[in-house]
């Protein structure tokens, strides 16, 4: 059982104090400090190069002994008084000696740093790999079991055997892909967690930065108990409490209609809100939608029912559909298989209903063949007629979820396509009373087939199904945010039809008047014009952003279950999942600079 959450959270910080400006000196030094000495060509007769510094200039080193000395040090007789201290042997030595000494010295540093720069480049190497194994949702050994062998076999092939030994010395071991995934995500953190039984929560969070709504994956963690709502915000409250996040931050909260989410006395939405009192709380567009379709009028449940058994009835058995799969192969038929029905997915019914109808030929032949009082069904020119409408509205329904589904969302282009649907039932009802199905193909095809009677039937079911459907979606989809039509429209909207505070009304109307802004306005997106003017707008464009950022539905969590699922294999059960899950799921790229820069000591690999 897996538990899910959702949230929004704004971590926007208003300040109404003058700013001022702050100057810090740090490790610097004033103009009227004592100039740093300069290198002199003469000094290697001394035994000394030098070295650039950043904070002390160039400092000079002996080519001997390879010390190195302070700037102020740079004066020929503290030179001459360590070559006389410590190299007194070779106090004598003419120029020539002190210069080979000096070539000696830099290629021995030459060496050093090809040594240290193919030590870096096999890191660097290595944490690409563990990147693109995290985005992939792969096991950590396939580094070592598959991409270094077949980068090798690909190497000898087209390049040469150096090439090979190069390869040969990025570290892709299984911890070390381990580590590396888990360096990336902790990186990834800091600039900003199915096979075993455990309840896993997920957060995502929508919050302003330069200038835009941006969407990211908070946490993955598991619940230790139980998923009541009590478990689920303690888990919850802990980890923002770990990251420091505050309640008062938070403007939205987007979740299903699960009880343990949305209880009146005691739901995690509930406890949320006594936290913070003016978070707005938005149940997901996308099971609003599939609640709405799954009522029924009585004889097309029915007729759904019928379809479920039919489908159950071939694929129960392994035989079954061994023999359904050859007769459509031999029938030439495209798909050789039907689906099964899973009424906890959006989509299943729809394609479901798709796949049925399309092999309803060969579906009825199989049934014939085995003598099933299933293949009755098929002799009804009514029940034909009502699956095939079924096809068609649930594609529709399908057409409409799917438009709903994906990133960068707001509440106010859901309701429009919430609303243009309403509209098309309304005028698919009205198309339907004068016997005109051209939006239902598959119905219009079965309705050519039926008698008088049958066609008043069919009519009538499919009005009934769309007034009920109707019904619903007015019960799921109340008018909400009418009075925020400004948000969407600041240029359009009656200003005497908008209730706001005196100072908002009053930059509404001034924004409203900016020609250069309306035309801004149709070359961004919503978010990032509100965003644009909040330094000119203050008020009303905060206003109008909390209002923009909640989520509108909870698809980076169904989606981000779906990678949990192929991350947690059974093979795999005893991963740690919330690095993967982060750097997989994550928009950010790590910082890989300062990743290999942290390692002092990058080591090569010694596998092969």
């Amino acid at each position: 059982m897996s538990a899910k959450f959702r949230c929004s959270l704004n971590n926007l910080y208003f300040s109404k104090r003058k700013s001022r400006s702050f100057f810090f000196f740090l490790g610097g030094h004033s103009s009227n400090m004592s100039s740093k000495r300069k290198y002199d060509t003469n000094y290697i007769k001394y035994g000394f190069t030098h070295i650039e510094d950043r904070r002390d200039g160039q400092k000079p080193q002996c080519v001997l002994c390879s010390e190195t000395l302070a700037n102020e040090s740079r004066k020929p007789s503290k030179l001459k008084r360590h070559l006389d201290t410590k190299h007194l042997a070779y106090a004598e030595k003419p120029v020539e000696y002190f210069q080979r000494k000096l070539q000696e010295l830099r290629a021995s540093q030459k060496c050093l740093t090809f040594s240290c720069s193919k030590q870096e480049q096999a890191l660097r190497a290595s944490y690409h790999v563990a990147h693109r194994i995290a985005k992939c949702k792969k096991a950590h050994t396939i580094a070592e079991d598959l991409i270094l062998p077949a980068a090798i076999d690909m190497a000898r092939e087209v390049l040469d055997q150096s090439a090979v030994d190069k390869l040969k010395t990025i570290p892709l071991s299984n911890d070390t892909i381990c580590r590396r995934i888990q360096d990336m995500s902790d990186d990834i953190k800091k600039t900003d967690h199915y096979v075993v039984n455990h309840a896993i929560l997920l957060v995502y969070v929508r919050h302003v930065w330069e200038g835009d709504v941006q969407e990211q994956f908070l946490c993955s963690r598991e619940l230790p108990t139980t998923t009541t709502a009590e478990e689920i915000f303690n888990t919850l409250d802990s980890y923002l409490g770990l990251v420091c996040l505050v309640w008062d931050m938070c403007v939205g909260i987007t979740t299903d209609g699960a009880a343990c989410m949305t209880g009146k006395h005691s739901g995690v939405v509930k406890r949320i809100l006594e936290k913070a009192p003016n978070a707005i709380w938005n149940h997901c567009f996308l099971h609003r939608e599939a609640l709405s379709a799954k009522d029924m009028v009585p004889v097309l449940h029915e007729t759904l029912k019928d379809v479920v058994k039919v489908v159950n009835y071939i694929k129960r058995s392994a035989k079954n559909a061994r023999c359904f799969q050859k007769l459509c192969k031999d029938l030439g038929s495209e798909h050789v298989q039907v689906l099964y029905h899973a009424a906890v997915r959006w989509l299943s019914r729809g394609k479901v209903l798709s796949r049925f109808y399309e092999l309803r030929t060969e579906i009825a032949a199989f049934l014939s063949e085995c003598n099933s009082p299933l293949a009755d069904l098929f002799s009804s020119d009514t029940w034909l007629a009502q699956a095939a409408y079924l096809v068609d509205v649930f594609e529709q329904l399908n057409t409409l979820n799917v438009s709903m589904q994906g990133k960068g969302h707001n509440i106010f282009a859901q309701i429009e396509k919430i609303d243009a649907f309403k509209k098309k039932m309304t005028l698919w009802t009205s198309h339907v009373s004068k016997e005109r199905f051209d939006m239902f193909p598959n119905a219009c095809h079965e309705f050519t087939h039926l008698d008088t009677t049958g066609k008043n039937e069919l009519k009538k079911t499919i009005i009934e199904h769309l007034a009920k459907l109707q019904e619903r979606f007015n019960d799921y989809f109340p008018e909400q945010h009418r009075d925020d039509g400004w948000i969407h429209d600041p240029f359009g909207i009656k200003l005497e039809s908008v209730m706001l505070p005196s100072n908002e009304e009053s930059q509404l109307v001034e924004l409203s008047c900016d020609q250069m802004l309306k035309k801004k306005l149709t070359e961004i997106t919503l978010s990032q014009f509100w965003c644009s003017v909040m330094t000119e707008y203050p008020s009303i464009a905060t206003h109008a952003i909390k209002i923009i950022l909640p989520f509108s539905t909870t698809y980076h969590c169904e989606s981000g279950f779906s990678v949990l699922v192929q991350l947690k294999t059974k093979n795999r059960n005893r991963l740690d999942i919330e690095h993967d899950l982060r750097v997989a799921l994550s928009t950010i790229t790590p910082d890989f600079e300062t990743l290999i820069n942290s390692k002092k000591h990058p080591q090569l690999s010694h596998k092969f």
